[in-house]
């Protein structure tokens, strides 16, 4: 049976998409639903065939449930790890995280946001794969009450992550062997950073 948590991310943007356009009407949308959830035409079937459809898709009606977060996903024929350790995130990954939020932390980036965290099982270095495959498999086939889930745990935290990680970074470069005044205006551009993201509305 249908419930949020067989709808993949793609599957419910489209259904969001429908919900949020006033041209369709509710016959419309009935018809528009089944197609994106089931992959039938509706048109085609018969009216006792039509009620059964509509009796399985009341679970839009439900909020989406809260999921707990594993370490691991199957999503297609892949299986990604979901990187959550900050010990394990790069300033690659740091910084795409930040870009991708520019374009807002609504369903429709999560593909985008997500990807930064799902690493394909196998793979050591962030970004050394087909970044691109890594969201398509994130918009097909990951639950959009996973995807809420996972996407609410590093945006609740995202301030906070951000600051850490500003610091773990800071206490990495002034670990290397470098000048010490090159130290003391990476530790001043670093205290910079710091107080930005403290200060900065999220």
């Amino acid at each position: 049976f249908m419930n949020w948590t067989t709808v993949s991310l793609k599957q419910y943007n489209d259904i969001k998409e429908i919900y949020l356009n006033p041209e369709f009407s509710e016959e419309d949308r009935i018809i528009l639903l089944i197609n994106i959830l089931f992959g039938i035409d509706a048109l085609k079937l018969k009216t006792t065939e039509l009620n059964k459809y509509v009796e399985q898709m009341k679970f839009l009606g439900e909020k989406v449930p809260k999921m707990k977060l594993r370490d691991k996903y199957k999503l297609g024929q892949n299986t990604y790890i979901l990187k959550k350790d900050l010990k394990d995130f790069t300033v690659a990954q740091w910084i795409d995280f930040q870009n991708f939020l520019k374009n807002g932390s609504d369903t429709d980036n999560y593909s985008n946001l997500l990807s930064v965290f799902f690493l394909p099982e196998g793979e050591t270095e962030y970004g050394e794969y087909d970044v691109e495959s890594v969201r398509n498999d994130i918009n097909n086939f990951l639950s959009i009450a996973d995807a809420n889930s996972i996407a609410g745990f590093f945006l609740r935290y995202q301030k906070g992550l951000s600051i850490v990680f500003l610091l773990y970074t800071k206490r990495k470069i002034l670990k290397t062997p470098l000048e010490k005044t090159e130290k003391k205006k990476i530790k001043k551009e670093m205290r910079k950073l710091i107080w930005q993201t403290i200060f900065r509305g999220v």
